[in-house]
């Protein structure tokens, strides 16, 4: 037993957030979450940033009504570039709205990585066109691994195609997750607009400042773009033209404006897209812009605790 436990706190760990989770269970209940009106708090995430070197601390609280939850993640960033240590660290903390009483600690990294293929899962199924089958990543990293989980979860991959700056990166990508696309060939990309030019779905998951593909190689309909890394008014993975153009989806109009940019003002928020007719967005090209939300981490929280052993304690909040 862990300290946090003697004191009546459960720690959530990594693995088990694995073990319990199930990604088409959460996708489905995303869905049905940004179907109903929900009565939510959540105000811009507080930053600490700082320079030479570069460090960073982030936290996002939130507020959920329904759910009588407090939430809130919060995480450091210190670049481990030439160290074996992970370069993000993060936890989410859950509280009782009724009680005020702290329920749990979970992973996270964990919710993280679990809210985003669950997310861009949702995102796909409603606007990548039933017969969509190649996938084209961009990046190497754990985003990367969780697109490929996302989109698989929700379309049948007949390729994968894969670009990263470090060939090795690319081949060990594969070699680590091939197990996740479900028999798709594989093809390592010499190029990003190589690995996007036969793709139905393009996954960028990267922290580049500039546009890691060209304008050109994503001038097409029925394409749809997750666009998963870099987001700000001043560095984004896409070209401006491409989102200028594209039907754009956010998880939260303002939220995405603040912290990339008023090119996203006239974006279809995820509250909106799981009304709208599917077929309809099937026909043009859409780009899921993703900044992050709080309710997301909430939702997966909840996703995890209701399956392991504090769902007791969540009733106990009701």
């Amino acid at each position: 037993m862990t300290g946090l436990e003697e004191a009546g706190l459960r720690y959530v760990t990594q693995q088990e957030v694995a073990r319990v989770s199930d990604l088409r269970t959460f996708v489905a209940e995303l869905r049905a979450a940004y179907a109903e009106p929900q009565d939510l708090e959540a105000p811009p995430r507080s930053l600490i940033l700082r320079e030479d070197p570069f460090r960073a601390f982030v936290a996002m609280p939130i507020y959920s009504g329904k759910h009588r939850l407090f939430i809130t993640k919060v995480g450091a960033v210190v670049p481990q570039a030439l160290s074996q240590h992970p370069s993000v660290h993060a936890l989410v903390v859950v509280f009782s709205a009724h009680t005020g009483a702290p329920l749990a600690i979970l992973d996270g990294m964990a919710i993280t990585n679990l809210k985003c293929a669950a997310v861009s899962a949702l995102v796909t199924d409603i606007c990548a066109h039933e017969q969509a089958e190649v996938l084209a990543i961009i990046g190497s990293g754990v985003q990367a691994r969780e697109q490929l989980r996302g989109v698989g979860a929700v379309r049948k991959l007949g390729e994968v195609r894969v670009y990263s700056r470090n060939p090795n990166n690319v081949r060990e990508f594969i070699r680590r997750n091939e197990a996740l696309a479900g028999g798709a060939r594989w093809v390592a990309c010499n190029s990003a607009d190589e690995a996007v030019a036969p793709a139905d779905i393009v996954s960028t998951t990267t922290t580049s400042t500039a546009p890691v593909v060209s304008s050109a190689a994503l001038r097409r309909k029925r394409l749809h773009i997750n666009c998963m890394g870099a987001h700000t008014p001043r560095s984004r993975e896409l070209p401006v033209d491409v989102l200028e153009t594209s039907r754009l989806i956010v998880e939260d109009v303002e939220m995405a404006v603040a912290e990339a940019g008023e090119v996203h003002r006239h974006a279809t928020p995820l509250a909106r897209l799981v009304h709208l007719d599917a077929s309809e967005l099937r026909e043009v090209r859409t780009a899921f812009c993703s900044t992050g939300h709080a309710f997301l981490d909430l939702l997966a929280s909840m996703h995890v605790l209701e399956r392991s052993d504090l769902r007791a304690e969540l009733t106990r909040t009701e």
